[in-house]
């Protein structure tokens, strides 16, 4: 298999593995399967593509993040199932790592060429089932949420392509998606999803300053304002409208601003977590909201602990200065790369969506990025 296509190629089988569980499984009982599937493939892939080279790198940091793992594993209360789901997690990152040990500048080419149709075909089918074949009021919101995430991921990958007219219709199409998807998050984080293309394109350079403030603007408005209950473009049918009204608690302002209390208070009682994966049932006057935060970040901090979720933070803060500030990296793959994690992080910030999440292509995509930058990195000293 060519090296070069590897990376795009296997993101695509599993966009078209993702899409079809959509259309033959409703409940999205296959997907952890899939992602298992996709873990293995990966390794093989990797294991493959990076014959003959060290595998110093990976060992390293699975060494290091091996003991927070164990100790996150063994305070939970289902120690078990967040062991699997921990060695299922560094088994994606080992084969993400493995396939980046052998890609070239040459790569770039490929992902921007290749990866916008993948997440398209997901986008489609999220938007087709939200609008028409969802047979419930909770599956058509759960899939016209989804959409409204890959509308912004089509867009940020689109602003890539090397075609003029496939970008411009591309972008249309997951501008037209985000709009219409009822989505207040994937409405107002459209110009952020547009900023690090249009940076590109015009040759701008990235003002950290600019880019902190646009965020917190933009987090601003999703937490706080709650007049922007009227954005729900795309919301059809009466069954949605009083969805709507039931979701407040979970979506509007004051609502968000009590999950992120109820949140803190979680991880004041346990600071090391309560175990990757484990449910934390959300009540909010005695009504069960289930398992959702409606926030990665606070995902991650009562699922693994305060010890990971600083040194996760840590993390991407060093790979945004990395995609910022290290010109020996190429200017496209740069721009490329943060314009997929800026999207990728900015759903992080309104739904319950991180690197841990192996149940979507876009976390895949983003581990593979994420890999190929520290190889990069890591081959420049």
């Amino acid at each position: 298999m060519n090296k070069t296509s590897l990376a795009p190629r296997f993101l695509n089988i599993f966009c078209i593995g993702y899409a079809l569980n959509l259309i033959l499984d409703s409940g999205g009982s296959l997907i952890p399967y899939l992602s298992m599937a996709m873990i293995g493939l990966g390794v093989i892939f990797g294991l493959n593509s990076a014959a003959g080279k060290s595998y110093a790198g990976i060992i390293l940091l699975i060494t290091l993040i091996f003991p927070l793992a164990a100790i996150n594993s063994l305070i939970s209360s289902n120690p078990t199932d967040t062991s699997l789901k921990w060695i299922l997690w560094l088994a994606a990152l080992f084969g993400m790592f493995l396939m980046a040990q052998r890609s070239g500048s040459s790569v770039d080419e490929e992902l921007c060429k290749k990866t916008a149709f993948g997440f398209f075909i997901v986008w489609l089918l999220l938007a087709i089932k939200g609008n028409a074949l969802s047979e419930t009021t909770k599956e058509m919101s759960k899939s016209l949420h989804l959409s409204a995430f890959y509308a912004n991921l089509l867009i940020s990958v689109a602003l890539f392509l090397p075609n003029k007219f496939l970008r411009i219709i591309f972008v249309l199409i997951g501008m037209a998606g985000a709009l219409t998807s009822g989505s207040r998050a994937a409405f107002l984080f459209l110009p952020l999803v547009f900023l690090p293309g249009f940076a590109y394109y015009y040759k701008g350079k990235i003002s950290t300053i600019i880019t902190v403030g646009l965020l917190t603007v933009g987090l601003y408005f999703i937490l706080q304002n709650e007049t922007l209950n009227a954005f729900t473009f795309g919301r059809k049918g009466s069954e949605i409208t009083s969805l709507n009204s039931m979701e407040l608690a979970q979506k509007s302002g004051s609502g968000r601003a009590q999950l992120r209390d109820i949140g803190m208070d979680y991880i004041k009682q346990r600071p090391f977590g309560y175990g990757y994966g484990q449910s934390i049932e959300v009540f909010i006057e005695g009504k069960s909201l289930g398992n959702n935060f409606h926030n990665g970040y606070i995902n991650v901090a009562t699922q693994m602990g305060v010890h990971i979720f600083l040194l996760y933070m840590s993390f991407l803060f060093w790979v945004y200065y990395q995609l910022a500030y290290n010109q020996k990296i190429s200017r496209r793959f740069r721009f490329f790369t943060m314009s997929v994690l800026t999207c990728v992080f900015l759903r992080a910030v309104s739904e319950s969506f991180s690197l841990f999440d192996l149940g979507h292509p876009a976390a895949f995509f983003s581990i593979f990025l994420i890999s190929l930058l520290v190889t990069r990195v890591r081959n420049l000293r």
